[in-house]
């Protein structure tokens, strides 16, 4: 993949699905440092140990389920309803706006 940015067809490398043990294999042997880990991410998985690893070597974190799976119950949460209510907005909006939250954070 490194050759690839080297020889101009893409201009950044991502992973996905890394655990922080991966990264930690990853990166010292890495020339580029991945640009973006996409992880399922939302306020029933946070992944917070994931997540700070990446915000310290400047990873950027892609949700992947940011709503949960099919059927997620965390639109009937009630810390996202209550959420939701409050700002007048679906529980779907309170979701999508958790994971733009951290990344605001980190």
């Amino acid at each position: 993949m490194e050759k690839l940015v080297a020889s101009g067809k893409t201009k950044a490398i991502g992973v996905s699905n890394y655990s922080k043990k991966y990264l930690e294999e990853l990166l010292p042997k890495a020339k580029i440092i991945p640009a973006v880990n996409q992880i399922e991410n939302h306020p029933s998985l946070p992944q917070q140990e994931i997540r700070d690893i990446c915000a310290e070597k400047g990873i950027l974190i892609t949700a992947y389920s940011p709503l949960g799976s099919t059927g997620s119950p965390m639109f009937k949460t009630e810390e996202v309803v209550k959420v939701a209510e409050k700002k007048g907005v679906s529980p779907a909006s309170v979701l999508l706006s958790y994971h733009s939250m951290l990344f605001l954070l980190n």
